[in-house]
């Protein structure tokens, strides 16, 4: 059924097109070559103007696009912690939490490994 009547309306505005062609072409015959002239400049000129405009909008869609290509890589990157330890000093006093708490709340699933660099 959907496709009969995209058929009947696809043969519809094809005859339509020829009708609306003739009667346009019957009018444009009986005009002067001048306002023939004015017309077909201001179709072209309107059909350039459009180019300048086409390529802004294409500068500021790629640049959207760069912009959140350029953000969805920077949140994936995950930095490893890394602890500054001075000269001597001791880690800081970390409190244990009471044996109460579910082992993931205390930290103890994944114990932590650590690598002194510049130690003589």
């Amino acid at each position: 059924m959907k496709e009969r009547f995209l058929t009947f309306m696809g043969l519809v505005g094809g005859l339509f097109a020829i009708v609306a062609g003739a009667l346009i072409g019957q009018r444009v015959a009986e005009l002067s070559n001048e306002t023939l002239s004015l017309a077909g400049g201001m179709l072209f000129g309107c059909a350039v103007g459009m180019v300048p405009v086409a390529l802004f909008l294409s500068v500021g869609w790629f640049a959207l696009k760069w912009r959140e290509a350029g953000s969805a890589r920077h949140t994936q990157v995950q930095q490893p912690p890394v602890i500054i330890v001075a000269g001597g000093q001791a880690l800081p006093y970390q409190p244990s939490l009471p044996a109460g708490l579910p082992a993931e709340w205390r930290g103890e699933a994944i114990p932590r490994t650590f690598t002194v660099i510049g130690e003589d």
